[in-house]
Parts: C-alpha cells; sequence; structure tokens
C-alpha cells in the first residue's frame, strides 16, 4: 500500500502533526486522555456536553496544564427548545416500564428529574473565557449567535453529519439554508459507537456506512465547475486500527480520522471496567441501535435495559434520559452491566487487538497508528 501523507487540510488548518482524532466519547474521557493524543500529535477531545460550567472548567485547565497543543472540547447542540420543568416533569407512559425496573433493581422513585445536558450558553461561555481552540458538536448545529461567538473567538467547529445532505447542510451547501455551520464535517458512518447525531430526520434512512459515507460527502462537496469545496471531512465510524485509518485517509479520501472505541480502551481513558472487559471479551454480544436508553438513537452492546426498552416509545433525548439517569448511575456504581450505557463500535473487538487486550496508552496507540499509516 501507498504511504499515507500526513498533510491534510485538517492538519493544516489547526496544525496537527497527524490527522487522527481521539472522539469525544463523553463518560470515557479524561484529561490525561485528552492531552496525550494532542501531546502526539493528533487532535485530543474532551466529552464536556454532559459536564456542568465548573466541571468543565477544571477539565479544560487540567487539558492545558498537560498541554499546550490544540485538542477540542464536544458539546450536544440544542436546535429544539429545551423542555420547561412542567414538561420534564409530566407523567409518561414510559414510566410505568423505568419504573418496573427501578423496583426490580431497588430503587426508588425518583421525586424529580434533572437534565444531563446543562445549559449550552455557559459551557459556550467557560469555554470562550479558557481560550478552547476547537469545539466539535453533535445533535444538531449551532445558532447563528452561537457561531459568531466561537468564530469571533478564532474557534476552529467541527460539526456532525450522518447523511449526506446533513453534511452539505453543515458545509452551507444546502439550499434551505447556505449558511456555513462549521468549519470541518465528520462523516458519522452506521458502524460509529455511542449516540448518532442525526438531526436532519428525514435523512435517516439515508444513513450508510462510513467508507460509502466519507466517498459520497467528497463527490457532494465538489461543485460543478469540479472545484471541492474547503471543508475537511472526518472519517468516525468503526475505525479501529491502523489498517482502516490507512485506507480512510488513503482510499476514502478522508481528511481526518475520528476514533472512538479505540480510545477508550487505551489505559488513560476512564472507561469502567466492567464496560471495559465486555469491550475486550471474544463473546461480547452484538451491538445494536436503541433510542430505548436515552431517546436518541446510539450504537452499544445488547444488554437487559435495551431488550426492555426496544418496542417502548420514549420521549425526547432530554426528557427520556433525564428519566434513565437514575437507573444508568445506580448500575455503574454497583457494576451491574445488565442496566449500564454500554456504549461502543461495531468493531471493538478489532480495537481489542490493536490495543494488545486494552493495556497500550493512548500515547503508544498513536504512535502504532503512525507507524502503520507509514507502512
Amino acid at each position: 500500500m501507498t504511504p499515507v501523507s500526513f498533510s491534510t487540510a485538517l492538519t493544516r488548518a489547526l496544525s496537527l502533526k497527524y490527522p487522527f482524532v481521539q472522539a469525544p466519547c463523553a463518560g470515557h474521557t479524561t484529561p490525561d486522555l485528552v492531552a496525550a493524543v494532542s501531546n502526539a500529535g493528533g487532535l485530543g477531545s474532551l466529552g464536556g456536553a454532559m459536564m456542568n460550567a465548573t466541571d468543565l472548567r477544571a477539565a479544560i485547565q487540567a487539558i492545558k496544564a498537560k498541554t499546550s497543543l490544540p485538542f477540542a472540547v464536544n458539546l450536544f447542540c440544542r436546535p429544539e427548545r429545551p423542555p420547561t420543568n412542567a414538561e420534564l416533569h409530566a407523567p409518561l407512559e414510559v414510566d410505568n416500564h423505568l419504573n418496573a425496573i427501578r423496583s426490580e433493581l431497588g430503587l426508588p422513585t425518583p421525586t424529580e428529574y434533572k437534565m444531563r445536558s446543562p445549559p449550552l450558553d455557559q459551557q459556550i461561555a467557560v469555554i470562550l473565557e479558557e481560550r478552547v481552540p476547537v469545539v466539535s458538536y453533535t445533535f444538531g448545529y449551532l445558532s447563528d449567535c452561537e457561531l459568531r461567538r466561537l468564530w469571533g473567538a478564532g474557534i476552529y467547529l467541527i460539526g456532525t453529519a450522518t447523511t449526506v445532505r446533513e453534511a452539505l447542510f453543515l458545509a452551507g451547501m444546502d439550499p434551505s439554508d447556505p449558511t456555513r455551520k462549521a468549519d470541518a464535517v465528520v462523516a458519522q458512518g452506521t458502524e460509529a459507537g455511542g449516540h448518532r447525531g442525526t438531526f436532519l430526520k428525514e435523512d435517516v434512512s439515508e444513513q450508510m456506512p462510513t467508507a460509502e459515507l466519507v466517498k459520497k460527502v467528497r463527490q457532494a462537496f465538489k461543485r460543478s465547475n469540479g472545484v471541492s469545496v474547503n471543508v475537511p471531512i472526518l472519517a468516525a465510524g468503526g475505525i479501529s486500527n491502523g489498517e482502516t485509518a490507512s485506507k480512510a485517509l488513503h482510499d476514502w479520501q478522508a481528511d481526518g480520522v475520528v476514533m472512538g472505541t479505540l480510545f477508550m480502551l487505551s489505559t488513560d481513558s476512564s472507561t469502567k471496567p466492567v464496560h471495559r472487559k465486555i469491550m475486550l471479551s471474544p463473546d461480547q454480544p452484538e451491538t445494536l441501535l436503541t433510542a430505548g436508553l436515552t431517546g436518541r438513537s446510539a450504537r452499544g452492546f445488547k444488554n437487559v435495559f435495551m431488550d426492555k426498552m426496544k418496542d417502548i416509545a420514549t420521549p425526547s433525548y432530554d426528557i427520556h434520559s433525564a428519566r434513565t439517569a437514575d437507573i444508568v448511575a445506580a448500575s455503574v456504581k454497583a457494576g451491574n452491566p445488565d442496566y449500564m450505557m454500554l456504549w461502543s463500535g461495531a468493531n471493538s473487538l478489532d480495537a481489542a487487538e490493536y490495543t494488545e487486550q486494552g493495556t497500550l496508552s493512548a500515547a503508544e496507540v498513536m504512535a502504532k497508528l503512525v507507524k502503520d499509516c507509514e507502512k
């Protein structure tokens, strides 16, 4: 295979040595992990979507103490109005199913629900004050006001698309809204672990595997005169070893490679032992897409929770994830995988092999990726 060039539109824009991006994976990223990837020449990413302003600031400052190189903070967009307190607590049919699970686990019924994602404006205020160099986002797109504030501070923005039309929308190539929403676009294929970044609901049937999506987005970004739009495309989903990373850069012509499961298994991540054990097991259950655990489609290992919620109608992410939070938290504390959110990409066994059964640090994973792509 021809050696891969590490000079891409992404590396040039951010002065990165390598086009490797550690996916944010909320709940699994630590300042040590983020800084290690950035110090190794890639782009480390903090999963900041569920962090309140105080915790987010502390994590950002910890990263800055460990690296002077570019890193990203990932946020969840809120295109829709957040639910009111009354809407958040209104009785729903799904409550009966969740209360049955609580009874099984010996948990009380909550008297109050709290949204998992804090107010976006508070998080953006911290990012601006701490001068974060890169912000990635998912679940939609930022408002014009938010874009102006972040771009005005010189922050590089990376959006997430699960279809060609979503990518065109973020790149400012959709006739319905020709305003650019991002400096770069993550093309999230169906193999990706964790939450889907889908925001144009009518496009769900047009989601596709990562390789196909990247190639089609690349083609769509070419104008009729043959000149490509200057928006880097980052491949995400199922990329769990050096060979696939090399293909993404060389064959798919991606400007960057986003890897989550691979870095979740590094020794620098905060992946819980019981979750890690399943990711490393040759007898692991299959990964499936479900909206039953948070109200938004996400890929993870099949477990009891997923089974019990598979045919249950769920409300929106803000409302449903608030309702399941106590069940998940209690299960994490007890080390009970039956009711945890076991997010993972479709190729976790490749990641287990590549990280030598989870014994490599993030820096060692980066070095291995570089070496394999240089062959």
